[in-house]
């Protein structure tokens, strides 16, 4: 089996990203708790930040696929189908998640398996990556840490949601 090449896990990770933000802006709208609303609409924001680190990253990596084109064919199905499966399945299923949402701590504890498995992606993309540009996935996944332990704390607090 093949392994992602630094630019397509980087790809990945950008529509991770994507999807992310798309979960979070509507699950805000769902909220009607304030400080639910507001936590949802700034992990929303850091999406776009993360997504936007990445496409700089992408701009500096060059890898191109070192693959027959049978092979890179079964990789790109691999990497579509690892995709579809993990993370919200893309934008429309992180819609319909969100949508979905009968409470705040039903947000909270989709957000938060939402940021335990990004960074777990995130942990293996890092291992892809150029030594250059490790540290620049290491900030991405310090931050992603820091918002699964807002959620997390939120959650122990036993504030009604």
């Amino acid at each position: 089996m093949a392994v992602f090449t630094a630019v397509e896990a980087i790809n990945i990770a950008m529509r991770v990203e994507q999807n992310g933000q798309a979960f979070y802006q509507a699950a805000a709208q769902q909220m009607q708790e304030p400080a639910i609303k507001a936590l949802l609409e700034d992990l929303a924001a850091w999406e776009v930040e993360h997504y936007k680190t990445f496409q700089k990253l992408a701009a500096q990596i060059s890898d191109p696929p070192t693959l027959s084109g049978t092979e890179w064919e079964q990789y790109d199905l691999y990497m579509q189908a690892a995709l579809e499966n993990a993370l919200f399945k893309g934008p429309d299923k992180a819609l319909a998640a969100a949508e979905g949402l009968q409470s705040g701590e039903e947000a909270l504890r989709m957000a938060l398996g939402f940021e335990k498995d990004s960074m777990l992606f995130y942990y293996d993309l890092r291992e892809m990556m150029p030594e250059a540009h490790k540290e620049t996935v290491e900030t991405i996944i310090r931050e992603e840490r820091g918002h699964a332990l807002k959620l997390a704390n939120l959650l122990r607090s036993g504030k009604e949601l």
